[in-house]
């Protein structure tokens, strides 16, 4: 059995990432603590043994140069599609076109997340067909799937609390055996960035380049 992770990660440029940060940081210091949390995603992707890793980019037309240089070890793909359901949907087609059989997809806002998280994941795709990681704010940070599914992803306004709520409806209306992990949290705003700096107070293991970025 072939299983695959996915990151979305957008190559880091000034005023394109962690922008909602910018009233603590300056926008160069946004790039940097992106940057961090690139490392850290990226090392939690080689820590999980046996899979397939694909980084789905985001970037200018100067490609993923950053990127590259710190992830040559995975696959590439470019993110495609209209908005991010029909990114994440082609991302899965993608995986599944090189013949894997479950793929777990994440996002790269979260450098402390814990990788039994993803492990989980997998195991739970043996017996359900959707996988949601629910996240604080309303979204998810993660999603698992064995194949694409086609409509998971209509009518979700993307950037609302709602979008848990309607990918579960989707979900639902297609008859669709869902399992859901614990919660986590995104790191896109000073609350979320404050909380951050106290859970790696706690854990001195966690993200050691957003650690080091971070002076803790």
């Amino acid at each position: 059995m072939k299983n695959c992770l996915i990151i979305f990660a957008k190559e880091p440029e000034a005023g394109r990432v962690k922008t909602r940060l910018q009233g603590c940081l300056s926008r160069q210091e946004c790039v940097e603590l992106y940057k961090a949390f690139l490392q850290d995603i990226v090392s939690l992707g080689r820590k999980l043994k046996g899979l397939n890793t694909v980084l789905a980019y985001d970037a200018t037309s100067a490609g993923p140069v950053y990127l590259r240089t710190i992830a040559p070890d995975f696959i590439f793909y470019k993110q495609r599609g209209r908005d991010l359901g029909a990114k994440m949907h082609n991302a899965f087609k993608f995986t599944r076109g090189i013949n894997c059989d479950k793929t777990v997809l994440i996002g790269s806002d979260f450098p402390n997340l814990p990788a039994r998280y993803i492990k989980e994941a997998f195991k739970r795709l043996d017996t359900s067909d959707i996988v949601l990681g629910p996240s604080i704010d309303g979204g998810y940070y993660l999603v698992g799937l064995k194949q694409p599914c086609p409509g998971l992803f209509k009518d979700v306004q993307w950037s609302s609390a709602s979008v848990l709520e309607r990918t579960v409806r989707n979900a639902r209306a297609l008859r669709k055996k869902i399992s859901f992990l614990k919660k986590w949290y995104d790191i896109d705003d000073p609350a979320g960035l404050a909380r951050l700096k106290r859970d790696l107070h706690k854990n001195a293991k966690a993200a050691p380049w957003t650690r080091l970025f971070l002076k803790i």
